[in-house]
């Protein structure tokens, strides 16, 4: 399931991801690409400008 979110809402995820470095960021992103993305790594890319080879470590990470 794929959650339509406000440009309040991406804006505080890209936010915390910004205030997190290495494991934590990629669990971050990651954990967020699953619940809101339906685990689409090229649509969290597209959202939310994050990385799809750093979600995917992230993905591996957990």
């Amino acid at each position: 399931m794929v959650t339509e979110l406000t440009e309040k809402i991406k804006s505080s995820l890209k936010d915390a991801a910004k205030k997190l470095t290495g494991f934590k960021k990629r669990a971050f992103m990651a954990q967020v690409t699953i619940d809101y993305f339906n685990s689409s790594l090229r649509l969290a890319e597209t959202e939310l400008g994050w990385s799809r080879q750093a979600i995917a470590t992230g993905l591996k990470e957990l």
